[in-house]
C-alpha cells in the first residue's frame, strides 16, 4: 500500500477567508451563474468523483471547491489535479480538468468548480462506440490557492502490481483492480505514476513508447520484447505517451532502456491507457545493442529457398516509396535473406501508388525493386503478377495493392500454362493448376475489397512446387483490448474465417488429386498462429511452420507493445520434416533510423522438395 500525504484543509480555508494567495479566473463561457450555485455539490475527495468504477457517480452533476495540486499540463485547455487521497486504492485520486484560459501550472494548488463529464479522448471516428471515457471536470471557475506539494507517484509493479494476463474477467460487471488490468488502470486514471528503469519493448511510433519496469519477470523474446500467446496479451506493458511536438523524432528500438525513473499521469486514448509524460523528463536512453539480423539458414543449392515478405505499400512512385527504402530493401533481400529462389511479395502497388489514376499495372513498381536487387547483387528476378480490377482489392485508394511472386529464373522456372486475368478463377486438373498464375475464387463476394489469393506453379531441379500467396482482410473493426466491450468482439475475424474456408476448399481439391503435392501457403494472414483462421487453413493436411518454432524468435510484427505473428507459412504433408524455417528480424523491432523498410519482418523457409 502506498503512503498518502495528508494536507490541512483548515489552513487553506483560512487563506480563502483572508484572501491570501487567492487568484481566480474570469467566469468561463459556460459559468453556471449565481442561480445555479446552490445545485453544486461539495466533495471531500477526488476519489468520490472518480468512484470505484469506469463511470463517475457524479457524471452530469455540478461540483464545487474540488481541490488538488496541478500535476500535469497536457495543453492550454487541459490539466490534471490530484489530492491527498481517500485511502482507497480502487478510487483514483486524480482527475482531468478542462479549463481554457486558466494559467495554473504544475505545482499550483487549485480549487475547481464545474460539471463532471465522461469525456471521449483522442480516438478513431467510431470511438464513442468502442472506447472507454476519461472522467473530467468541465470547469466554470478555477481558483489558484498558492503552491502545493506534488503527491508521491504510485511506483508501478512496486507500490501496486499490474495484473498479469487478465484484462477483464467479468464483462466489466465487477470492479476489481487487483485482478483485472482494465480496472487497475482505471483506478489510477489521472494519477501520477512512476516506471523505474523502463525496458523498451519496441520502436517509438506516434510519439509513444511501450515499456515495462526493469523488475518485470519476463519471459522476454530474443529482441527484448514480449510475444503474445493464446492466453497472454501482456496487459502489464505501459504506454509512455510523449506530449511534445517533436515526440515522433525520439529514436528507440526493442532492447533499449531508460536509465532512471519516468513519471507521468495516467490517461486514455485510441483504445488504450497511457502514461502522459514529456521528453525533457525522460532519463538518458541506453542503447541495448540490438541490430537487424541476417538469416541463420545457410543456402543449399540443392534445396529451394522461399521468402514471404510484406514490403508495405511499395510502388514506383518516388514520392510515396523513397529511393532509400528501395536500396535498403534490395540490400536486405540480397544480404539478410540470401537471395531467395522465390519471394512472395505482399503490398505491391500499381505504378503510381495511391494516385487514383485508374491504371492498375504494376510492372514499373516490380521493376524498380528487381533492378535494385540486381544492382546490389547481380542476381536477376522476374515477377509473376495479375493486375487487379481498379479499386477492388482494398488497401490505399487508387494504389491497387496485390500479392505477387518474384523468382530467380537461373534457379526456378514458372511452369508453362495460361495466365489468368483479374476475374478468372483458378482450378485443378490432374493435380495441376488450370491457370498459371491464377487467382483463387476472385469473383466470390468474400474477396470484395480484399487482396485475392494468387496460385502459381514452379519447377525446381525437376520437381514441382505449388504456391498460394495470401493477404487476408485486416483487423480493422475489432474491439480494442481495452475498450468498452468486454469480452472483446473480433468483428473482422468472421470474414477471415470465411476466406480461410474458401482457400481451404481450393487446397483440398488440389490435394485430393495429388495427396503428395509440394504445396505452400504463404503471406500475411492478419491473424495469430494460434487463431481459428490458421487452424482452418491447416485442416488435416497442412501445417503451420510456426508450430514448434523457437518461442523466443516467434514474432514478425509489433503493435501496441506486443510482438506477434501475422505472417505465416503452411506446408503440405509431403513437406513436413523437410524444411528449415527462420523469421529474419530486420524491421518490426526497429525504426527507419535503424534501417527499417516495412512494418513486417520477412519469413524464410528452405525446402527439400519431395
Amino acid at each position: 500500500m502506498r503512503k498518502k500525504h495528508v494536507w490541512l484543509r483548515a489552513g487553506l480555508a483560512a487563506m480563502m477567508l483572508t484572501g491570501a494567495g487567492l487568484w481566480s479566473t474570469a467566469p468561463l463561457p459556460w459559468s453556471p451563474g449565481h442561480a445555479l450555485a446552490a445545485q453544486q455539490q461539495t466533495v471531500l475527495h477526488i476519489g468520490d468523483i472518480q468512484g470505484a468504477s469506469h463511470q463517475s457517480p457524479y457524471a452530469g452533476k455540478k461540483v464545487r471547491d474540488v481541490r488538488g495540486v496541478v500535476t500535469f499540463r497536457q495543453s492550454e485547455s487541459v490539466f490534471f489535479i490530484q489530492d491527498s487521497g481517500d485511502g482507497r486504492d480502487e478510487t483514483s485520486d486524480g482527475i482531468m480538468v478542462y479549463a481554457p484560459n486558466t494559467s495554473a501550472g504544475v505545482g499550483d494548488l487549485v480549487s475547481v468548480d464545474g460539471e463532471v463529464t465522461e469525456y471521449y479522448g483522442p480516438g478513431y471516428r467510431n470511438k464513442e462506440e468502442t472506447d472507454l471515457t476519461v472522467t473530467e471536470i468541465r470547469a466554470s471557475k478555477v481558483r489558484q490557492l498558492g503552491k502545493g506539494e506534488l503527491p508521491a507517484p504510485v511506483v508501478l509493479d512496486q507500490d501496486r502490481k499490474i495484473p498479469r494476463k487478465v484484462i477483464d474477467s467479468d464483462g466489466m460487471t465487477v470492479f476489481n483492480p487487483d485482478h483485472d488490468a482494465l480496472d487497475f488502470w482505471e483506478s489510477l486514471e489521472g494519477m501520477r505514476v512512476t516506471v523505474r528503469q523502463p525496458k523498451i519493448l519496441g520502436p517509438q511510433r506516434y510519439g509513444e513508447i511501450f515499456v515495462v519496469p526493469a523488475s518485470h519477470e519476463g519471459p522476454f523474446n530474443h529482441s527484448g520484447g514480449l510475444s503474445i500467446t493464446a492466453d497472454d496479451m501482456h496487459p502489464e506493458h505501459i504506454c509512455l505517451a510523449l506530449q511534445d511536438a517533436n515526440a515522433k523524432s525520439f529514436v528507440t528500438k526493442a532492447g533499449d532502456r531508460l536509465d532512471g525513473e519516468v513519471t507521468g499521469v495516467v490517461s486514455y486514448g485510441f483504445g488504450i491507457y497511457k502514461v502522459l509524460t514529456r521528453m525533457n523528463q525522460l532519463p538518458a536512453l541506453v542503447d541495448g545493442g540490438l541490430k537487424p539480423e541476417a538469416t541463420t539458414i545457410v543456402p543449399d543449392p540443392e534445396k529451394l529457398l522461399v521468402a514471404s515478405y510484406n514490403i508495405e505499400n511499395f510502388s514506383a512512385n518516388p514520392s510515396r516509396t523513397s529511393d532509400s527504402k528501395v536500396r535498403r530493401l534490395a540490400q536486405s533481400i540480397a544480404n539478410d535473406l540470401k537471395l531467395p529462389d522465390i519471394i512472395t511479395v505482399l503490398e505491391l502497388q500499381d505504378n503510381d501508388g495511391p494516385v487514383d489514376s485508374g491504371n492498375t499495372d504494376a510492372s514499373k513498381s516490380a521493376a524498380r525493386l528487381i533492378d535494385a536487387i540486381r544492382e546490389v547483387s547481380g542476381t536477376r528476378y522476374e515477377c509473376v503478377n495479375i493486375n487487379p480490377n481498379d479499386n477492388e482489392d482494398g488497401g490505399q485508394p487508387g494504389a491497387n495493392i496485390r500479392v505477387a511472386y518474384f523468382y530467380r529464373p537461373d534457379r526456378v522456372q514458372l511452369k508453362p500454362g495460361t495466365a489468368g486475368t483479374a476475374n478468372a478463377a483458378n482450378g485443378w486438373k490432374n493435380g495441376q493448376l488450370t491457370l498459371n498464375p491464377g487467382r483463387v475464387d476472385p469473383k466470390n463476394p468474400l474477396f470484395d475489397h480484399t487482396r485475392k489469393s494468387l496460385a502459381a506453379a514452379f519447377t525446381f531441379r525437376g520437381k514441382d512446387i505449388m504456391m498460394i500467396a495470401n493477404h487476408l482482410n485486416s483487423k480493422i473493426g475489432d474491439d480494442s483490448l481495452y475498450g468498452k466491450h468486454q469480452p472483446v468482439v473480433l468483428r473482422s475475424e468472421k470474414k477471415r474465417l470465411q476466406l480461410a474456408a474458401d482457400i481451404r476448399k481450393f487446397v483440398d481439391e488440389g490435394l485430393a488429386q495429388n495427396p503428395r503435392m509440394n504445396l505452400l501457403l504463404t503471406g500475411d494472414f492478419n491473424d495469430f498462429e494460434f487463431s481459428p483462421v490458421i487452424r482452418t487453413l491447416e485442416g488435416n493436411n497442412m501445417t503451420s511452420v510456426i508450430h514448434g518454432y523457437d518461442p523466443g524468435d516467434c514474432y514478425a510484427y509489433f503493435y501496441q507493445g506486443n510482438d506477434q505473428i501475422l505472417d505465416n507459412i503452411l506446408v503440405s504433408d509431403a513437406l513436413k520434416g523437410h524444411y528449415q524455417f527462420d523469421i529474419v528480424h530486420v524491421n518490426s523491432s526497429f525504426m527507419e533510423e535503424h534501417g527499417r523498410v516495412s512494418d513486417h519482418d520477412p519469413l524464410l523457409i528452405q525446402l527439400e522438395l519431395q
